[in-house]
């Protein structure tokens, strides 16, 4: 059963207070930066958001999202499809010095005020979750070899050997 699609903008203190939970899906071809890293991806990530308020009154943002990505195979260089997921846990704080001590102490924090890019909070988070060299099986055996590449500085090689009476 299809979901409805996610809002575009939320206001996080408004939902941390009714202690919401946003529940939909996203278009991952309208993903123009998540295109650059898993092209050709024209399928659907389903989310979910839930906001609340931490024991210091903080807003907190924790969630999910899975996806069916089409990638690169680092290895032999074919396309195959990998179930992705993504987590995260996000406070949101009113400062940039709030938000770097928090991450001094290994907490995600965020000074964000006003209303989250809910889509694109989502579409940086399944980046982020990218492998780093994505494939798809252990076995697969490499590709073609690159065609072989001249030297950068061959032609100064040529310009040594010549014979200076030849200019």
């Amino acid at each position: 059963m299809p979901l409805d699609p996610l809002p575009k903008l939320a206001d996080p203190r408004r939902l941390a207070e009714l202690s919401t939970k946003l529940e939909g899906e996203v278009d991952l071809g309208a993903c123009a930066r998540l295109q650059e890293f898993a092209p050709e991806n024209a399928g659907r990530a389903q989310a979910v958001f839930a906001f609340s308020r931490d024991a210091q009154g903080r807003v907190v943002m924790e969630g999910e999202a899975r996806a069916a990505l089409r990638l690169v195979c680092q290895r032999c260089g074919e396309p195959f499809l990998d179930t992705h997921r993504a987590e995260w846990r996000v406070v949101f704080v009113p400062s940039e010095d709030e938000e770097r001590r928090l991450a001094g102490e290994g907490i995600d924090a965020w000074c964000q005020q006003g209303l989250l890019d809910v889509i694109g909070f989502l579409e940086e988070e399944l980046i982020l979750a990218l492998p780093m060299a994505p494939h798809h099986r252990e076995d697969c055996e490499p590709g073609h070899e690159p065609e072989s590449v001249a030297h950068p500085f061959a032609v100064l090689a040529e310009w040594f050997e010549r014979d200076p009476r030849e200019t």
